[in-house]
């Protein structure tokens, strides 16, 4: 089962920015619930959330805003930020998550993109927001474009994450450039999304089991009006 979050269609589309989503599976089990079921101490779980709770706050209060357009079918979503950097501290990461996302665009004859950090520092502190409950949900207010990803077990990998939303181009509509009727594809769509240029991911151990994996995306794609590939 995959869920996507819908994003309210705004006015206009910002300017790209030059700095630098929620379907699930898994080898145990593919779940879009919330997980349930820890063996810790309550004043600790409590610590935790109380620690989640402000980090959300600074994580919105951090997000530049900036107006959107969006089609409410689609994962996609935000606006962008400037000043990519192109250096990441975990270069093994990086590769696995470019490498994926890339070899993938290939196939559509869209331009590879590049890392940016900054956009990893945001998919890492929103991954490890959702370590405590691993609840599927997009970042609230994100200013990018977001696709998210939750699998119960340990060893999901960029090249999990990236096939799972790849597979809902079986119900993007390519005469119509829509979503099939009652289905999801805007996390495909960002995947292939011709005019995003950047790409930053972050994975988290959900302290419930399993493992949660978010990517964001600058300039953000699934604008409403637009196709993916042009």
């Amino acid at each position: 089962m995959r869920l996507a979050c819908r994003r309210p269609p705004a006015r206009r589309r910002p300017p790209p920015a030059t700095d630098q989503a929620t379907p699930q599976a898994s080898k145990d089990q593919a779940s879009s619930s919330t997980g349930t079921g820890s063996n810790h101490n309550p004043m600790a779980g409590l610590l935790l959330l109380a620690v989640d709770a402000v980090a959300l706050a600074l994580l919105i209060l951090a997000a530049p805003t900036a107006p959107h357009s969006l089609d409410g079918l689609f994962s996609g979503y935000g606006g962008g930020s400037p000043q990519h950097q192109q250096a990441d501290p975990t270069p093994e990461h990086e590769h696995h998550f470019l490498e994926a996302h890339n070899n993938l665009r290939a196939r559509y004859g869209v331009p590879p993109l590049r890392w940016s950090s900054k956009l990893a520092r945001y998919a890492r502190r929103w991954s490890s927001l959702r370590r405590f409950d691993c609840v599927v949900m997009h970042s609230p207010a994100s200013p990018y474009g977001e696709n998210v990803f939750w699998g119960t077990g340990s060893n999901w990998r960029a090249t999990d994450a990236v096939a799972s939303w790849a597979s809902e181009a079986s119900y993007f509509d390519w005469r119509a450039q829509a979503c099939h009727p009652g289905q999801v594809c805007g996390h495909f769509t960002q995947l292939v999304w011709n005019d995003t240029e950047y790409v930053g991911c972050g994975r988290s151990q959900c302290f419930v089991d399993g493992v949660f994996i978010t990517c964001s995306y600058d300039p953000p794609g699934n604008w409403k009006g637009e196709v993916p590939l042009t």
